[in-house]
């Protein structure tokens, strides 16, 4: 029997634990008392294994000289008594599993379950004191959001929710490019090359800006080569800070940018502030960052080659990035290229920049709280605790760019290590979904999004087709529903259903969405977690109408789904923690499923209602199901409905 994905270290063994942590806090403790404190307990991969087990006796039998089942056998002759540990066995060929005592370990996970709630179930306090930035989206203010940027809001949400959930203080940032070659490329069409500032009547902005104006100025950027030098010089325009462009540039970006966290809203997203690039060079940020730089010794001035007359960053010192060259930071004409910006923008951000930051109150998020965006023209200046960790969720193609931040950073003397880049891989459609999504000539298995050309799916169209399918199938089923209701219950089955597809691939490998299989009520998908949910509460509702009453105790034995649904349930805080400290996020939706899975299988073999001296303690450990899966899918980001 091989180990888990979960560790359990000495922090596990803190005052306070709860459901499976106190059974791990008590089987550590036995191990200790038998003169084996180091021994690591992990959860089996099996229930068949018990419920924590610990491969000591193979790593350690030849440093004593012994086989490692005889010492496993040996330890446990020496292991005492427990409450929640019923007994404890060696197996071959070295492992010593502890199984709980079931009858006071169901009582006491109700019991957890029941006293913390939805809100404080699967909470900690691990991050107590540490303050963590996650910056995410971060889409230029030229276009709309496609359904690859919906998969870096979806982690970066996640990331964030995780963290706030174990007790960090987390601060979300979205930094806003508005400057750059594709932002002058907006610009461009309006200022010089007649497109219409105002779209058609009922075209969004930001669909404006990202479907026509940026298209047709990259079309015509393709036949008009005099266009490349015209953008070139915008685009330096637009870091002047008096200019007329960089106003302008600041106008037309804001105005999309209100547009975008619409759609950032809608998928369930929330933000702290907004940087704009622009303020990085306008603030002086850069500057600064440019002279530190040069003073210590980390860029020079190219005086031939193809990087002639540019500031780069020598990487000759670097394994890896020196094979691809040096990396330029200012580019000939005295533009700043956005690696440039990354790095003064990632000073700012770990608390290593005396540069104060200019801002004012945007807006505000749907739950109410304040939204932040810089702004160099306002006194008040914009402060942030200095940062444990530095989150910045972008792009497996940004690796590179990424690497060459944590390289500068390390040679200013900043503890690289504070800044991480969560990285993730691209999102295709199916074909099938393309076709249905208005995309002619769909002839491969998988289609690639590219705003340049315009083939992309925004988000909010892929989120108005699941929910026009929902509905579909919420209407059918229920008949005497209002208009209303279905579309309530609809919107929140689209957005549990692209949420979930999005996220449940682990973040460095790609995905294929594909919108009918998204949509399954079956299987490893949104709906499927919902549906276990609702099927919950309407248990719930006929045990109330049958005036059936919870009890946490049991009346004789445990059933096999009764105990791998406490189980399950009991494990979410481990499984929390664990995520937060590894961001390893698709462990969050795995057990979630596995949770859904349990409960469906208890639904099944264990009648509640009709379910005899069983009966109320069924009742109980449906309620605690709602509570830890709902608890689980607030973090995810998935709505729970009462009836779908």
């Amino acid at each position: 029997m091989g180990e888990s994905r979960f560790i359990s270290g000495p922090e596990m063994c803190r005052e306070g634990v709860l459901t499976i942590k106190k059974l791990f806090k008590e089987a550590q403790r036995l191990l200790a008392e038998a003169g084996v404190p180091e021994a690591r307990l992990v959860p089996p991969r099996s229930h068949e294994f018990g419920e924590a087990t610990t491969a000591y006796p193979m790593e350690k039998a030849g440093m004593v000289g012994k086989r490692p089942f005889e010492l496993a056998e040996e330890i446990v002759s020496k292991l005492g008594s427990s409450e929640l540990i019923e007994s404890v066995k060696a197996v071959p060929p070295g492992y010593i599993n502890f199984y709980a005592d079931w009858r006071r370990f169901s009582e006491h996970t109700l019991s957890e379950i029941f006293r913390l709630g939805q809100m404080g179930y699967a909470s900690s306090e691990i991050g107590e004191g540490k303050v963590v930035l996650v910056e995410h989206t971060s889409v230029n203010p030229n276009k709309a959001l496609h359904v690859g940027h919906a998969r870096n809001v979806y982690l970066g949400d996640l990331v964030a929710r995780t963290l706030s959930k174990t007790g960090h203080k987390v601060y979300v940032l979205n930094y806003v490019d508005d400057s750059g070659v594709q932002m002058a490329s907006i610009l461009l069409g309006f200022l010089e090359l007649g497109i219409p500032a105002s779209p058609p009547e009922g075209v969004r902005f930001d669909e404006y800006c990202g479907d026509h104006v940026y298209v047709e100025v990259s079309r015509k950027a393709e036949t008009d080569r005099t266009l490349e030098e015209r953008l070139r010089s915008l685009a330096k325009r637009v870091e002047e800070r008096g200019s007329g462009e960089f106003r302008y540039a600041r106008e037309v970006a804001e105005k999309v940018l209100s547009y975008q966290l619409m759609t950032c809203w809608r998928l369930g997203a929330r933000y702290d502030m907004l940087f704009r690039e622009s303020d990085v060079v306008a603030s002086g940020l850069w500057s600064k960052t440019f002279q530190r730089l040069l003073e210590a010794g980390i860029i020079y001035k190219a005086a031939s080659g193809e990087n002639a007359g540019c500031w780069c960053v020598d990487l000759s010192g670097h394994e890896t990035l020196s094979k691809e060259g040096d990396e330029v930071l200012v580019k000939s004409d005295g533009s700043t290229t956005y690696v440039a910006r990354d790095i003064a923008f990632a000073l700012w951000k770990l608390g290593e920049s005396d540069v104060e930051i200019g801002g004012r109150v945007w807006g505000r998020n749907p739950d109410g709280s304040e939204i932040l965006i810089t702004d160099t023209d306002t006194a008040t200046h914009l402060e942030i605790p200095k940062a444990s960790m530095v989150i910045t969720v972008v792009g497996s193609e940004q690796r590179r760019p990424q690497e060459v931040i944590k390289y500068v950073l390390k040679k200013l003397g900043v503890d690289g290590e504070r800044y991480l880049h969560f990285s993730y891989e691209r999102v295709s459609l199916s074909s099938e979904s393309a076709k249905r999504l208005g995309m002619r000539e769909v002839e491969r298995k998988a289609i690639h999004m590219s705003g340049r050309r315009g083939i992309y799916i925004k988000v909010d169209a892929v989120l108005d087709e699941l929910k026009e399918l929902a509905a579909q199938e919420v209407r059918r089923r229920h008949a005497d529903w209002g208009s209303d209701k279905v579309d309530e219950v609809s919107e929140a089955i689209a957005r549990g259903a692209l949420r979930y597809s999005l996220l449940r691939t682990e973040a460095e490998k790609a995905v294929v969405f594909d919108m009918r299989e998204a949509l399954r009520l079956e299987g490893d998908t949104g709906p499927y977690i919902q549906y276990s949910v609702a099927r919950a509460h309407r248990i719930v509702e006929k045990a109330r109408d049958a005036h059936l009453q919870p009890s946490m105790r049991k009346s004789g034995d445990l059933v096999k789904e009764e105990k791998l649904l406490i189980r399950s349930a009991s494990y979410l805080p481990l499984v929390v923690e664990e995520v937060a400290k590894t961001l390893r996020l698709r462990q969050l939706l795995t057990h979630s499923r596995e949770m859904a899975v349990r409960f469906n299988e208890f639904y099944e073999k264990c009648p509640v209602i009709e379910g005899g001296e069983s009966a109320p303690f069924r009742l109980a450990l449906v309620e605690s199901y709602i509570i830890a899966q709902a608890s689980l899918m607030d973090i995810i980001g998935i709505p729970v409905l009462r009836e779908m």
